[in-house]
């Protein structure tokens, strides 16, 4: 799953993807299967910044030069919005750890999505630390 985080996105403490649809991703994290989550504590790691949009810019064709608009877009858009020099690139750290899973650390962990709250509607609640009960239901990429 690329979506969710310790911290928000989209509300102060709501990632937009888990937001969106708080009551789904719960029972997404209900369901049994193995699940990876690479949320904004690590997608945030890997920035679009000037020197990798000038590298995709020397690739010189059709796909490199959507890729550079769109890098440039994401870069723009985080600048003004969370003050971020580079726009972080999150779908990659999904695809990248079912090419190179070595490449992250994942915490096998309890996670929980709120969503009755108004207030904390959309919060994952991780438990990294192991305080809670919950069964450990997830493996969250924390590097």
């Amino acid at each position: 799953i690329m979506g969710g985080g310790t911290f928000g996105n989209w509300t102060p403490t709501a990632e937009f993807n888990i937001w969106a649809d708080a009551e789904a991703a719960q029972r997404v994290f209900n369901c049994g299967a193995r699940i990876n989550v690479f949320g904004l504590d690590v997608t945030h790691q890997v920035l679009a910044t000037d020197d990798i949009i000038q590298r995709f810019a020397l690739i010189n064709n059709d796909v490199a030069g959507f890729v550079v608009e769109l890098l440039k877009f994401f870069k723009s858009t985080y600048k003004t919005h969370f003050d971020m020099d580079g726009g972080p690139i999150h779908d990659a750290c999904a695809i990248l750890y079912l090419i190179k899973p070595e490449l992250f650390k994942m915490q096998h962990t309890h996670i929980a999505i709120e969503h009755h709250s108004a207030l904390t509607y959309g919060t994952m609640s991780v438990d990294l630390n192991n305080v809670t009960d919950g069964e450990k239901n997830a493996y969250f990429a924390v590097d």
